[in-house]
């Protein structure tokens, strides 16, 4: 027993060293708290945050949405494919853009719920779908419930792998990470490279940035090699996605009437609280798609989504807009960033400028 005793606590001044290095080096923000809330204060002020390292968008918006004081009129709902969504798109100084990485349905009606509970009543609302909003099996584990298990109590639906838990177990494997090993080596990096003295986000009013960036309307601005169509990006992450199926497409299983149920739903809730609800389909890259289309057994009920969706706008009266298919929006493969993310100026090729008339 003496000897466990005196073996443990040699093993201690390591596990100190290691969750200190971890707290005070942090590289991936993953166990401060505060790394949201300086951004959601910077954008609450009317200026845009750069210098962004994996932000917890859903935390971000927690954080944001009681510091805003300006209105919402338009509100763009969806993944990152809805980042590209700005004031100047829309013609609106009052849009916003609460795009989340890899959202689902279940976050957009999350996120929908916790605008109306700040106290904004947005009149207009772009919902961009993705085709896993139809498929359980793609479900995103990061989703923000709260809002989602509520709409299905309201609405007699049995909410998809919404546990009462499951955000706080993914806000306690985020804190795990202070006794990481694998962690602990990405601090030491991160420490000799210097990075922890310009750590924080940082206010700008540049509508372009070379690192990351939130805009004050919500929108996202990528790093500046990311958006570069020279440097060869968009062409290796097409690649890498013909050589190994993305988790949206490997994890696809077909489509679930529950789900397209509660997206109807979703949207009729919205119209009935005032809003004109407008649907956008995202564009995949020229090259992915082709891959795709020429693979039927593969990925054609996944492409098949889109009849569903615009099935759902036409029933429910929802205007519909873009499309997988890239040639329908009259994009070509210089527009996109990577396989699945057209640029920003690309979104005016398509974005009806009509489309709330």
């Amino acid at each position: 027993m003496k000897r466990v005793a005196r073996s443990a606590l040699l093993f201690l001044p390591l596990l100190l060293l290691l969750t200190a290095v971890n707290w005070y080096a942090d590289p991936g923000n993953a166990i401060r708290s505060d790394y949201e809330r300086k951004v959601a204060q910077i954008l609450a002020g009317g200026e845009n945050a750069a210098n962004l390292n994996n932000m917890d968008d859903r935390a971000f918006m927690r954080e944001y949405l009681p510091l805003r004081t300006q209105p919402i009129d338009t509100l763009a709902l969806g993944s990152s494919h809805s980042m590209q969504i700005t004031k100047e798109l829309t013609g609106d100084e009052n849009t916003f853009c609460g795009g989340m990485t890899g959202a689902d349905l279940r976050d957009c009606i999350s996120l929908y719920r916790l605008v109306r509970q700040a106290g904004f009543s947005p009149s207009r609302v772009i919902l961009v779908v993705d085709s896993w909003f139809l498929s359980e099996g793609t479900v995103e584990r990061r989703a923000m419930t709260d809002g989602y298990r509520e709409f299905c109590r309201e609405n007699g639906f049995e909410p998809v792998q919404a546990g009462q838990w499951d955000q706080l177990s993914q806000q306690l494997e985020k804190k795990m990470q202070l006794f990481s090993i694998t962690y602990f080596q990405s601090s030491l990096n991160f420490l000799q490279t210097g990075k922890q003295a310009v750590r924080d986000p940082v206010a700008t009013t540049s509508f372009y940035s070379e690192s990351g960036m939130r805009r004050a309307d919500g929108s996202y601005c990528y790093e500046a090699q990311y958006r570069d169509p020279d440097s060869g990006y968009a062409r290796e992450n097409v690649a890498a996605m013909m050589a190994v199926k993305p988790d949206f497409a490997a994890k696809f299983n077909g489509v679930s009437e529950n789900l397209a149920a509660q997206l109807s739903a979703f949207i009729e809730s919205m119209q009935a609280d005032g809003c004109q609800v407008a649907v956008m389909i995202p564009p995949f890259h020229p090259d992915y798609y082709a891959f795709m289309a020429q693979r039927p057994q593969e990925y054609g009920e996944l492409l098949g989504t889109e009849g569903l969706i615009r099935d759902i706008a036409e029933k429910t009266g929802a205007a519909v807009f873009g499309s997988f298919d890239p040639s329908a929006c009259g994009l070509t493969a210089a527009d996109f960033y990577d396989g699945l993310h057209c640029s920003d100026t690309a979104m005016y090729k398509f974005y009806p400028q009509d489309l709330f008339a």
